[in-house]
């Protein structure tokens, strides 16, 4: 390497590049001054250059691109630059005067034929002019610039002490796009060990893992480099960062242990805490206390060890014996060291950490494989909720007699909406649990009989039901009036699901047709003016009989009239295509006389927002509706399956049990709300809509009372036993409403008053159900992001009035 550079020139770098492959190179250099003095042994220059690298900011996804840095005290002599993996190319930069830093920014253009997400592995090395070598910088980079695979050793952090002879405990975390088939660790450096996990089918694309690094007694005084490692499905394998430790003699630690406690600010009597404690001599006991804010203590918990490993964690299940909610405790995790040291979880600054945290009512079990829950169905018969999960095509099956889950039973796609065959006026159930798959076209059919916990038996195909319009104008040619048709194709997904029957209406009457009443499931691709708008309607499954709900939409628009024609389309083999809505029919009076009959409605009025909410009585004869969406104004509507139909036409098409136009609007003036939720009791005889406030009306939508809950996405529910629009006795005549804050509101249904709140672990952001169980317990389940919480509750409330 030439001593001097002449004065003003500039460094020039000569890259060799690899056929085929363009690379852009641009440097900032350093170069000696003129008269630097030229070293020679026996004061030989030993120390290694530096280098860094990083990802670059690529113009084009057709091109790789990174930075590299290299220093060197004296003057660097090479740069190189190899990428290896799903694009293979070598940059070398060769000094020809004396530079001690450089930047050079790399991109290297990507063949046509790599594949779109392979992996590439890019390694740099600086080399002096003395023949030191510096060590190799790493990155991962992918073809694309997509994000590559990742590995990670987050505990213990660098630069932690281990101690020979004894184990630490290692967490590897890894994230890859393609999906992670191997996650491990290499070790170099003062002793050579590699160890690995493979995971099958399915593979995830993120893991985390702990592994045990045991430290051999021959290995005192050196360091150890720990280097993570993943494989994706394509094979793919990237490292990543080092990490060194420094390996201690157990005669030369005096230390303490480090511990940490992990815990909610609000956990419920059997919950978890977190500990973990690292200690380079290992660790003997691990534990945690629990007590009073005075320091009375109320329960604890603690494990042993051999004192092998020097990282120890344990996640305690624990039970508070609370029964008072809510309760502050505190929580203070502890450890002991192989010496017998003692310690307890402390702040950065040394301070004594002792969490202050609420004991509140409930048990959360968390979904066994994740998901999200639509709706919830409790089955007094087997003592079981079931709960639809619309992103695992399942109904999760959770046993109230150990609060455990069951195995899960297979429906179709998106099951959303649930009701229970209805089989009398006592609200007896029948053994079949009805399922309203919104990504399809269909009901399931689940037999509670079959299986473990039941099976799909049928699928029930609902029709394709087209509304038109029909209307007369005039001719802006002829002048002759013509007659216009307008066809308003909806989805015919199903969304909530309310389950009726007719039959007679005094309690214990068997049931007979069974009658469903949903909402459907909106889509962008609807008709205009109603892309994602969802309609009403119901369905006589034991006729196969279809109705469109168009009686809340009734009567003239402003400025035009518009004739209503529904048309029916069987699907699936069951019932046949027909004319629900005859566009007119002829009707005879009693003198013989005859006049034609037409439906007339507001066309902007057929359809509902999206997620319309829908429930059934406890008696099955009665559901109410609620438009969802983002706005007020609101519309509610009541059905009662027992009134029948207009029998006026030959060809009957006005259900009388759906609310009347009038009165949709008088709810509307009377709330203004922006739906949330929708409850019904037992009879049918109260209503309540959840949004701002919670509104509660009878069955023709008169307004009752107003309840002063939060709005929230949680639902709400009437106690079981709720009858009428006073209920006896006074301690059946609640509603529990969701919160947005982790409590449950209660509610007296005829003063409209707040007469508790139950406070648990976290906000309720689905559906409420409220159960009496076999053995007479007043339970109450909800879903939250966590899973399903279940509040056992004394059937005692107390109202504020008589």
């Amino acid at each position: 390497m030439p001593a001097h550079s002449p004065r003003g020139a500039h460094a020039r770098p000569t890259p060799r590049r690899l056929l085929g492959l363009a690379v852009l190179v641009t440097s900032a250099l350093l170069g000696a001054c003129e008269g630097d003095e030229v070293i020679d042994p026996p004061f030989r220059d030993e120390i290694k250059p530096r280098v860094q690298m990083a990802k670059g900011n690529p113009t084009a996804d057709s091109l790789l691109a990174v930075t590299i840095n290299a220093t060197d005290n004296i003057g660097l002599k090479r740069v190189r630059l190899i990428l290896a993996g799903g694009v293979s190319a070598q940059y070398d930069t060769v000094m020809t005067s004396a530079v001690t830093s450089l930047t050079i920014n790399v991109n290297v253009r990507v063949p046509v034929n790599a594949p779109l997400g392979a992996t590439v592995t890019a390694q740099a090395l600086a080399v002096d002019g003395a023949g030191n070598a510096s060590d190799t910088a790493r990155i991962a980079l992918t073809v694309g610039n997509l994000e590559p695979p990742v590995a990670a050793i987050t505990s213990p952090t660098a630069g932690s002490p281990v101690v020979s002879g004894k184990a630490a405990v290692l967490s590897l975390a890894g994230r890859a796009r393609y999906k992670i088939r191997t996650i491990g660790y290499q070790i170099a450096g003062a002793y050579n060990f590699r160890d690995s996990l493979v995971f099958t089918s399915p593979l995830r694309d993120s893991v985390a893992v702990l592994d045990t690094l045991v430290i051999p007694d021959s290995v005192r005084g050196a360091t150890i480099q720990v280097t993570p490692f993943v494989t994706d499905s394509l094979n793919q394998r990237v490292t990543g960062q080092v990490v060194s430790y420094a390996v201690q003699s157990p005669a030369n630690a005096n230390t303490v242990p480090v511990v940490r406690t992990g815990v909610t600010a609000r956990i419920e009597v059997s919950d978890t805490i977190f500990v973990e404690a690292t200690d380079p001599v290992g660790i003997a006991t691990l534990g945690y206390e629990v007590r009073t804010l005075t320091g009375q203590l109320v329960t604890a918990d603690s494990i042993s060890s051999n004192g092998a490993l020097t990282t120890l964690l344990r996640t305690f299940r624990t039970r508070v014996p609370v029964s008072a909610f809510p309760t502050q405790v505190t929580v203070a995790g502890f450890a002991r060291n192989a010496n017998g040291r003692r310690d307890v979880a402390r702040f950065g600054g040394g301070g004594v950490r002792q969490d202050t945290v609420q004991v509140v009512a409930g048990s959360t079990r968390a979904l066994p494989n994740g998901g999200l829950i639509a709706d919830a169905l409790y089955v007094p018969r087997t003592d079981r909720l079931y709960l639809s999960n619309i992103e695992r095509n399942t109904l999760e099956v959770f046993n109230l007699a150990d609060s455990t889950f069951l195995a899960p039973v297979i429906v179709g796609s998106r099951p959303w909406g649930l009701a229970a065959w209805p089989r009398n006026r006592d609200g007896v159930m029948g053994d079949t649990i009805l399922v309203a798959n919104s990504g399809g076209t269909n009901l399931s059919y689940v037999n509670l009989n079959a299986g473990v916990t039941g099976r799909e038996v049928y699928r029930y195909p609902l029709p394709n039901l087209i509304a038109y319009s029909i209307t007369t104008v005039r001719s802006a040619t002829t002048d002759q009036l013509i007659t216009q048709r307008t066809v308003y194709d909806f989805s015919d997904r199903p969304q909530f699901l309310a389950a009726t029957c007719d039959g007679g209406t005094t309690p214990g009457s068997p049931c007979g047709d069974v009658v469903v009443a949903y909402s459907t499931t909106p889509t962008p691709g609807q008709s205009r003016p109603f892309p994602n708008q969802g309609t009403r309607r119901r369905g006589n499954l034991s006729k196969a009989s279809p109705h469109f709900f168009f009686e809340p939409a009734m009567g003239h628009a402003e400025g035009r009239a518009d004739t209503l024609e529904v048309e029916r389309f069987a699907a699936g083999g069951v019932g046949s295509d027909s004319i629900l809505v005859p566009y007119k029919q002829r009707v005879r009076r009693p003198d013989g006389s005859t006049f034609d009959y037409s439906i007339v409605v507001r066309i902007d009025q057929l359809a509902f927002r999206d997620t319309t909410f829908t429930r059934n009585s406890g008696n099955f004869r009665r559901a109410v509706f609620g438009e969802g969406g983002p706005v007020r104004g609101s519309r509610a509507m009541t059905y009662d399956v027992t009134m029948g139909f207009d029998s006026t036409p030959p060809l009957p098409v006005v259900d009388r049990g759906i609310s009347r136009p009038l009165d949709v609007t008088d709810f509307i003036a009377n709330t203004f709300a922006r739906v949330q939720g929708v409850g019904v009791n037992f009879d049918g005889e109260l209503n309540a809509v959840k949004g701002d406030s919670t509104y509660l009306f009878d069955r023709t939508l008169r307004l009752q009372g107003i309840l002063q809950s939060r709005p929230s996405m949680g639902g709400l529910d009437f106690h079981p036993h709720n009858r009428g629009a006073n209920s006896t006795p006074l301690r059946t005549r609640l509603a529990f409403v969701a919160s947005s804050e982790a409590v449950i509101d209660v509610f007296d249904t005829y003063c409209y008053r707040q007469i508790a709140q139950i406070p648990v672990r976290d906000p309720i952001i689905g559906p409420i159900k409220s159960t009496i169980r076999p053995n007479g317990q007043l339970v109450l389940v909800g879903a939250t992001q966590r899973g399903v919480t279940l509040v056992s509750l004394g059937d005692n409330f107390t109202t504020t009035c008589q």
